[in-house]
């Protein structure tokens, strides 16, 4: 059985229930959940860890997604990282979470003051024979 696992970001305007503040310990976070291209041009991924693909999926043939909303320090690391939503509901989130502990992001040129941000990411899994392929698709937005 082929397993595959993407690691995705999303710029998810209007799916987040949360407040546009954050709350980080400083109060100079630039808060950017919504603007997917901005954070790219502050922060480049430097290091992502591979999430395992959670054994009940892949036996259950599940594809889907988890949204989690991440701060990026000023020294690169991902902090407070709060969870938005999955499909289907609740099975990649733990797997997901733990990897995102270990993401490190590199300062762009455009970003020599290493301004801390809040930004929105998606972690997509994937797997041939899901038998929810289309309703993956469409929430997840792929």
């Amino acid at each position: 059985m082929k397993v595959h696992l993407i690691a995705a970001f999303a710029l998810l305007a209007g799916c987040s229930q949360l407040p546009n503040s954050t709350t980080s310990n400083s109060t100079d976070v630039l808060d950017l959940r919504d603007d997917k291209n901005a954070a790219e041009q502050l922060w480049m991924l430097k290091h992502a860890t591979k999430p395992s693909y959670p054994k009940a999926a892949e036996i259950a043939k599940q594809t889907g997604c988890a949204r989690f909303l991440i701060t990026i320090n000023k020294q690169g690391n991902t902090t407070d990282i709060r969870f938005v939503e999955s499909f289907p509901e609740g099975l990649f989130v733990d797997v997901s979470r733990e990897s995102l502990k270990n993401w490190q992001w590199l300062a762009s040129t455009s970003n020599s003051e290493s301004r801390a941000i809040t930004r929105t990411v998606q972690l997509d899994y994937f797997m041939k024979e899901a038998t929810n392929m289309d309703a993956a698709k469409a929430f997840c937005t792929i």
